[in-house]
């Protein structure tokens, strides 16, 4: 058993110190504000009561909704090229200046996204927006790092202009990223113009053709997302911050799906996507097993510890529990925590869409969804049968716990009388 424990630690540290996971983890989180606003402006824009949205168009309400959404959500693939250029140059401390490294990224993105050119004279060029949301997201990463990487070449090199000693700081880090910003717009421009011939008329549209196919394939697959969270949730039992490790790649995977159901449910479309690497919450793991225990723990020890973490982990804070009841590496909370939790969360939702009682995920809770009480993030992604049906999986999965619990309870009140006697 330690064996195994030593490898799977080995793993993933190896996981979690992937400086491209941590990168894009890092831009997605400084992204978070941005995410949560544009999540709920969808939310309340796309809620399909035929008198809340006759209400909020006759007052102006649904027009400020929908231009919130398009500066936040609309946006992103704009965000992400600027942050994960940033947070390449702040991690691999390659240029003087971590903001030049991302607006010159964020000029790249636009160099290769294509603008239209209006048939009447001395009309002004249009960018649209189509390509500068979720749909340009790979787009974003991908520039991110290239021209991340151009701008540590030149800086291990020594590819730039150096000023004397005598130039303030500011100034001289500007002036280090002409030659490496130079290189990098002008290696876009050339694929802007390149692929701007081919069938395919942008760069943008190569790699979402690219990515896109894997992408629907995997979002139709329920059994790869399964085996994610149980993987997260067993590194948590094992002691390792499984979000951490698993985190990036489930928002990797899915980032996209959610962001276009997102987008359709805004305008009141028909969700594209049955399933977008989601199902209905039940918290982020400690919240079933303190309500359990504060139901029917008799032990001292237990109710103090339940009574102490409830709060945090209503909010998604779990490492009270998880460290002080406790539940990591405890055999006991194994099968409910790792087992049995997500499969009743994960398949149950799946079940529920397939016969009908609970639609599609529309994606506004997304990413966000592990910082809300597990009820907010449920009507967030699927409505009222979010709301109804996430209660009813969260009290099967805290029945689950219920034995398990006793279990343990047991054991600390055979052990606090022995201290007592």
């Amino acid at each position: 058993m330690e064996k195994f424990l030593d490898k799977l630690i080995a793993i993933s540290a190896k996981f979690a110190q992937n400086s491209v996971l941590n990168i894009i983890q890092g831009a997605f989180m400084m992204l978070m504000p941005i995410t949560m606003i544009g999540g709920f402006t969808a939310l309340f824009n796309g809620l399909g009561i035929e008198a809340y949205q006759a209400f909020i168009t006759s007052t102006g309400i649904k027009a400020v909704l929908s231009t919130i959404y398009q500066w936040t959500i609309g946006m992103f693939g704009v965000y992400v090229a600027f942050l994960v250029a940033y947070q390449f140059a702040k991690t691999h401390r390659c240029a003087k200046s971590d903001i030049a490294v991302g607006l010159t990224s964020l000029v790249c993105f636009l160099i290769v996204t294509p603008i239209v050119t209006p048939e009447e004279p001395y009309a002004p060029s249009m960018l649209p927006t189509s390509w500068l949301g979720s749909s340009g997201l790979f787009t974003a990463i991908i520039i991110g790092f290239i021209v991340g990487y151009i701008f540590k070449f030149c800086t291990e090199k020594n590819i730039v202009i150096k000023l004397p000693e005598q130039v303030p700081p500011m100034v001289s880090a500007q002036f280090t990223s002409i030659i490496p910003g130079a290189v990098s717009m002008i290696l876009f421009g050339i694929i802007g113009a390149v692929f701007a011939k081919t069938s395919f008329g942008s760069f943008h549209q190569v790699i979402y053709s690219i990515v896109s196919t894997p992408l629907n394939a995997v979002g139709s697959n329920v059994f790869g997302y399964w085996i994610l969270i149980v993987v997260l949730y067993g590194l948590w039992f094992c002691g390792i911050h499984g979000g951490m490790t698993v985190g990036p790649v489930i928002m990797m995977l899915f980032m996209q799906l959610q962001m276009d159901n997102m987008t359709a449910y805004q305008s009141n479309m028909p969700l594209p996507h049955k399933f977008i690497g989601d199902a209905l919450s039940f918290g982020t793991g400690s919240i079933p097993l303190v309500i359990a225990a504060l139901i029917f723990c008799k032990s001292e020890s237990c109710k103090s510890i339940t009574r102490l973490g409830f709060l945090p982990a209503f909010f998604g804070v779990d490492e009270p529990v998880y460290f002080g009841l406790p539940m990591i590496l405890n055999p006991i909370f194994f099968v409910p925590w790792v087992l049995i939790a997500p499969t009743v969360s994960v398949f149950g939702t799946h079940l529920l869409k397939t016969i009908g009682l609970l639609g599609y995920a529309n994606g506004t809770a997304g990413s966000n969804a592990s910082n809300l009480p597990f009820f907010v993030g449920n009507m967030m992604n699927y409505g009222i049968g979010g709301l109804i049906w996430g209660f009813v999986l969260f009290a099967i999965i805290v029945i689950a716990y219920i034995p398990f619990i006793k279990a343990y309870d047991k054991q600390m009140l055979e052990q606090e009388q022995k201290t007592a006697e």
